[in-house]
């Protein structure tokens, strides 16, 4: 179910589970039915307005805004009170099964049925604050630190010459910590497990000093041709009698800059003023000038396009080797800092969130849904997922042989979301998965779109359905026709219907600021 803002989403996520709950058989169905929601605020939330709308069925059900829908699976009004009024004493009695839960604590949970299968105690606690395991783990490495560890003393102590023979500062605690949260990230590990990576072998110290000297070839490389072609340029300027202050607005002062700077300095892109240059010798110079310079458009002309063609062709390949070597020599204490992690965690008898869904992951794969129903101790029957546009593809991982497990028996079960709103990428959340691929993985999967919104007031709603539309659209032309992937496709139903009772307009104030203030006033 695809559910914008203020499309009544909590609404038809709490009917389907009522009518899941008062339909089946199952005398304790709330037993057998999962909800899932992101948020302790939204779990409880979730759980108030079920157990509201169950008491408003059991005593006054025609006041109920389900009511029309529910009555038909009874015989009668009546019936269908007394189901509710059951249903509604068992969960109250049994209040620890009512299973509606945030995912994290559902897979924690899971895990600790795994206990014995992971090598943990099962009075294991799980750390929520990972970067403070990861700071107490690069703290731990830096005080091994000896003459008996000389293998690392020597690396770390290299990599701070290196960095201090460029000119920079260096903080080797805040460079080790910052490298150490990348590691340990989901993307870091998604890459990992995508490609097949062997970090062992990748990050020895052996294969990163081979990296280490050719990345250095390449941006000695790079950096000698753009220097020569900027030099050329600025020499032929020379002997033709200009200097940097007799171009419009000192339009080539890069390139002289380029030519004077230090071989050891990081360079950066020309500006696009530059590259229209290549093609447009008019904006060389103020139009008073325009007629006596130019006989020098077949000299320079082909010395600029040489120079902006070594950056289209071979920049990208620099400023990879440029990034990859900033942090070749954190990355050769990755096997160091791994140790130490896991040792820590050991000593702790803790287990940090991320790491957990990714164990998790490792016990489920493979493994039918009625060998975890056992571990558990419980079996579901139906999954409602709320948000699922934040949910990871580990989560998801999880999950999935659950699902198709009730799938397979004929079972009903609802996602619901909206990608519009994914805003646990940080956490390894992945749209996509909502988009369109959850469907290739369900065949009998039907799509089913919210499209009015009962909140807002129709200036606002017809202001966001004009603006998705526009901007959508100009993000596609930015990203070209080449691109596989758009934009608009996201935003396609993102139209709404007003449906506010209210008979206010609302009002939309559209607020610009400068380039610079930009960061400051998001």
């Amino acid at each position: 179910m695809k559910a914008s803002a203020g499309s009544g989403k909590t609404f038809n996520l709490a009917k389907t589970y009522i009518r899941l709950l008062l339909t089946d058989e199952e005398k304790y169905s709330y037993r057998h039915i999962l909800a899932v929601t992101f948020t302790n605020k939204a779990t409880d939330e979730m759980k108030s307005r079920i157990l509201k709308e169950l008491h408003l069925l059991a005593k006054s059900p025609k006041e109920s805004p389900y009511f029309e829908e529910l009555v038909a699976a009874f015989e009668s009004e009546n019936g269908l009170r007394k189901r509710a009024e059951t249903v509604l004493c068992d969960i109250l009695h049994d209040y620890g099964a009512f299973a509606v839960s945030t995912i994290d604590r559902f897979f924690q949970q899971t895990l600790k049925a795994f206990s014995r299968e992971i090598g943990q105690f099962a009075t294991y606690q799980v750390e929520l604050d990972r970067e403070s395991l990861v700071s107490e783990s690069v703290d731990r490495v830096l005080d091994s630190l000896s003459d008996d560890n000389k293998d690392l003393l020597q690396w770390l102590t290299q990599s701070v010459m290196d960095d201090l023979e460029k000119g920079k500062r260096y903080n080797l605690e805040n460079n080790l910590k910052t490298v150490a949260m990348t590691l340990k990230s989901d993307e870091h590990r998604a890459a990992i497990e995508e490609y097949g990576i062997d970090e062992e072998k990748e990050y020895s110290k052996e294969n990163l000093t081979r990296m280490k000297k050719a990345l250095s070839g390449v941006m000695t490389s790079f950096v000698k041709e753009v220097r020569e072609a900027a030099k050329a340029f600025v020499s032929a300027a020379g002997e033709e009698g200009l200097s940097n202050e007799d171009f419009s607005r000192k339009c080539f002062n890069s390139l002289y800059v380029c030519a004077a700077s230090d071989p050891k300095d990081e360079l950066a892109y020309p500006s696009a003023s530059i590259f229209k240059n290549c093609e447009d010798f008019s904006k060389w110079f103020r139009k008073a000038d325009l007629k006596r310079y130019a006989p020098l458009e077949r000299r320079l002309m082909p010395l600029l396009q040489k120079y902006c063609g070594i950056f289209t062709e071979k920049y990208k390949i620099y400023s990879t080797a440029f990034k990859i070597s900033k942090i070749l020599n954190e990355l050769g204490i990755a096997g160091d800092l791994d140790r130490e992690f896991r040792a820590l965690m050991k000593e702790k008898n803790v287990l940090s969130l991320d790491d957990s869904n990714v164990i998790l992951r490792n016990i489920i794969d493979g493994t039918d849904a009625p060998f975890i129903y056992e571990k558990l101790g419980v079996r579901f029957e139906h999954f409602l997922l709320d948000e699922f546009q934040d949910t990871s593809r580990i989560q998801w991982d999880n999950f999935r042989p659950l699902i198709e497990n009730s799938v397979a028996q004929g079972k009903e079960n609802l996602l619901v979301g909206d990608v519009k709103q994914s805003i646990y990428r940080w956490r390894g959340s992945d749209w996509r998965m909502m988009a369109n691929e959850v469907q290739g993985e369900f065949s009998e999967c039907e799509v089913e779109t919210l499209d009015c919104n009962y909140r807002s007031l129709r200036n606002i709603v017809e202001f966001n359905n004009g603006f998705f539309e526009y901007a959508s659209s100009v993000l596609d032309s930015m990203s070209g026709n080449e691109s596989d992937f758009k934009v608009h496709d996201i935003y396609s139903d993102a139209g709404q219907l007003v449906k506010s009772r209210s008979t206010s307009g609302g009002s939309v104030d559209v607020v610009f600021c400068d380039k610079e203030d930009e960061m400051q006033e998001i």
